[in-house]
């Protein structure tokens, strides 16, 4: 007899089993995460907590999937926004609608905070992941994303000194 799945959001004490997850996920797609325990208890938890988490447990045991979403604002609509960062669903629980789930919770957190877009980012080589956003009726849409390592932002804060 199977467990119930419980999807919840993330507390501190999951840190440990997240940063797992997250690791996992890289390593399927041939990178690594530095997404450690002592950083997701920095970083998604408190008054300025800077992402969320939402697991997905079986039962009373281990973690099965995560979603990691981060808080923005379109200053275009005046309203907030969410970025759907991460969703990660262990092999053994694939394919029988959790991940489905999880991304029903982010749409409700997202419309809790008054959202008016859900952002998704996927690997470019990540068939997979696009087949199943697309199926949860996300529109692909191309935008040109710019990042900044962290010596490019040394160097341009630098400047103003």
């Amino acid at each position: 007899m199977e467990r119930p799945l419980n999807i919840r959001r993330a507390v501190p004490r999951d840190s440990d089993a997240i940063a797992k997850l997250a690791a996992q996920a890289a390593s399927e797609e041939g990178a690594s995460s530095s997404l450690e325990a002592d950083r997701i208890k920095a970083h998604a938890f408190g008054a300025n907590a800077l992402f969320e988490a939402w697991v997905a447990q079986e039962g009373n045991s281990a973690l099965v999937a995560h979603a990691v979403i981060t808080k923005s604002y379109d200053v275009r609509r005046a309203a907030p926004n969410v970025v759907l960062c991460e969703l990660y669903v262990i092999a053994e629980h694939r394919r029988g609608g959790l991940a489905r789930k999880l991304m029903s919770a982010v749409a409700r957190r997202a419309r809790e905070l008054g959202a008016r877009e859900l952002a998704i980012t996927t690997g470019v080589d990540n068939e997979v992941a696009q087949r199943f956003f697309n199926a949860v009726g996300a529109k692909r849409r191309e935008a040109a994303v710019f990042m900044m390592s962290a010596d490019g932002i040394e160097w341009l804060a630098a400047e103003g000194n």
